[in-house]
């Protein structure tokens, strides 16, 4: 017989017997809930915790000059991102969203596609494809709104502005725009992304990052330019810009012998930070505006001659007309000059005299070495945007006149940079270089290629006897400098019309030369279109090729060729001053 104190330990037992069976059924039943009939639903919230497969920027490669110092470079800097809510109302989302739009200054159009993108539980997107400082995102993060963060990143800085702006060319804050070297090196410069995993919880805050592929940093750039000639080139052609207010001005100064630029100046011009700037100032006129060239292509011209033994020096040539008829059109001189030689007709840029050469030779004949100097085709520099200019077929060109008036630089069409190309070739005694403006070889930079186009003894003779008298007596007077002999030739074109299909009384002025002429340390070339009153290469080029080159050859530590003529000091009465 049991007694009452068994009796209620059995009834105890078994009552918690019937309670852990009722929990584990509970238990049971609401896994096989979970696991098999929420399986979908489960699943689909461990997703949307880990889901989030985040790109890892990585570091751009810095832009260096010749000598090391940064051009380019990236800054830390942040991407602000925005992620859905659990049981955040329309009307606290959209409240958000606005916040951010004042405070990063979004547009309407980013902040609709962000509020499409949190009411379709899209997940993470960045609020904008810019990037902000480090301050900026701070003040973000400081408003403390739910779902909202911010991931490392980098920004372009390039610390000298304006400087050598159409050479950098520049990225905009969205990143989906670039020039110059920077977009030409721009596989090169990039970098490999990495990959990362970001975890979160519900309410969209994260809480781990794991990285699966770690970024790889993009190589850095030597390029050709000296930041220093480079200086003096834009402060040179800045002042004779606004002095003659020509519309446009380019000046490029290369090594003649490795095609390095030194010096790529374009204006006006844009500070890179803020690329691409006011409309049209991110054109590289250097390598993307063709003209016609005017009496600087006579330097081809007396080529083709000489290279063919058609002209000597000694001969003359009948100018005192002062003008030519070619088959029904008039070709003119500047001034009126009487009978001249060969080398006069062109120290003294006589379109008469030329298109008197000029017919020693045929269009074929002229056609080819206008095509060996580099004519009608890019010179393959490695910066995007290069036009070929134009040179007319052979079997196009009108025979009554049109070798007359391509003899004088009409009828063709050529980039600054490729009428610096076709002096460089008399610099280095008759090869044609490839000029290039990265130096490293990094990526398509390669060293100048060089190809002869006239014989040595045809470079040499044009330079003592035509080239150098252009500045020691000729058309670029203005273009001498003490103690350094200058090889060059000046231009003055008339531009033509199209609406009216007429040349008209603005021009485009230049000065194409290199110095010094025993060893030529610097090929340039000075540009300024549409210069008002005074118009003539020979007065508004040359001075800025002397004022670089001055700048440029001490900075070099060139020697002079010549001694320099000793200031002469005279005595004089000196008035009494009271101090």
């Amino acid at each position: 017989m049991r007694t009452f104190y068994e009796s209620d330990i059995r009834r105890r037992t078994l009552l918690l017997s019937f309670i852990l069976a009722g929990w584990a059924v509970v238990v049971a039943l609401r896994l096989v809930q979970v696991q098999v009939f929420g399986h979908a639903r489960a699943k689909a919230a461990v997703i949307d915790q880990t889901r989030d497969l985040i790109t890892m920027e990585p570091r751009r490669g810095n832009i260096l000059d010749r000598n090391g110092e940064i051009l380019a470079c990236s800054l830390p800097a942040a991407r602000v991102f925005i992620r859905p809510v659990a049981k955040e109302t329309p009307a606290e989302t959209q409240g958000k969203v606005r916040r951010l739009q004042k405070e990063l200054g979004l547009t309407e159009k980013e902040t609709a596609t962000i509020l499409s993108r949190l009411r379709t539980k899209a997940g993470f997107s960045y609020v904008s494809k810019n990037k902000y400082t480090e301050e900026d995102a701070a003040r973000i993060m400081a408003l403390k709104l739910a779902g909202v963060g911010i991931e490392p990143a980098t920004r372009r800085h390039y610390s000298h502005g304006a400087l050598a702006a159409h050479v950098l060319g520049g990225i905009n804050r969205a990143e989906n725009s670039r020039n110059g070297v920077e977009s030409s090196y721009d596989d090169v410069l990039k970098g490999v992304e990495g990959r990362q995993i970001s975890f979160k919880v519900n309410g969209g805050r994260g809480y781990e990052n794991h990285v699966i592929k770690s970024p790889v940093p993009g190589r850095n750039i030597v390029l050709t330019i000296d930041a220093t000639i480079q200086y003096f080139a834009e402060k040179e052609l800045a002042k004779a810009v606004a002095e003659h207010e020509a519309a446009w001005g380019v000046v490029i100064i290369m090594d003649p012998w490795t095609g390095d630029i030194l010096a790529l100046a374009s204006n006006p011009a844009y500070d890179v930070n803020r690329y691409p700037g006011p409309d049209g100032a991110e054109l590289n006129r250097a390598i993307a505006a063709s003209y016609e060239p005017g009496s600087t292509f006579k330097i081809i011209t007396a080529a083709a001659v000489r290279e063919r033994d058609r002209v000597g020096f000694s001969e003359v040539f009948d100018c005192s007309a002062g003008f030519i008829r070619v088959g029904g059109t008039t070709i003119t001189d500047h001034e009126r000059f009487q009978m001249l030689s060969f080398p006069q007709v062109l120290i003294k840029s006589s379109n008469v005299g030329t298109a008197l050469f000029a017919q020693r030779i045929t269009i074929p004949e002229f056609c080819e070495t206008i095509k060996a100097f580099g004519m009608g085709t890019k010179t393959g520099i490695d910066l995007p945007g290069e036009v070929s200019g134009k040179v007319w077929p052979a079997s196009e060109w009108n025979k009554k006149n049109s070798l007359a008036h391509v003899a004088i630089g009409y009828e063709v069409r050529a980039t600054p940079l490729q009428i610096l190309q076709a002096m460089n070739v008399f610099a280095t005694g008759g090869r044609l270089v490839r000029p290039r403006i990265a130096r490293d070889g990094a990526a398509s930079g390669t060293a100048g290629e060089h190809g002869r186009v006239i014989s040595e003894k045809t470079a040499a003779e044009l330079v003592s006897r035509v080239f150098e008298a252009v500045v020691e007596q000729g058309t670029a007077k203005d273009g001498r400098l003490e103690g350094f002999r200058i090889a060059g030739k000046t231009g003055t074109a008339k531009k033509y019309d199209s609406e009216i299909s007429a040349y008209t009384r603005t021009y485009t002025a230049s000065f194409v030369g290199f110095t010094p002429v025993g060893n030529p340390r610097l090929s340039m070339i000075v540009v300024l279109d549409r210069p008002k009153e005074a118009y003539y290469g020979g007065q508004v080029c040359a001075p800025v090729f002397r004022n670089i080159a001055k700048l440029a050859l001490r900075y070099l530590r060139v020697p002079p060729e010549r001694p320099i003529p000793s200031p002469v000091l005279t005595a004089g009465a000196v008035s009494p001053r009271t101090p």
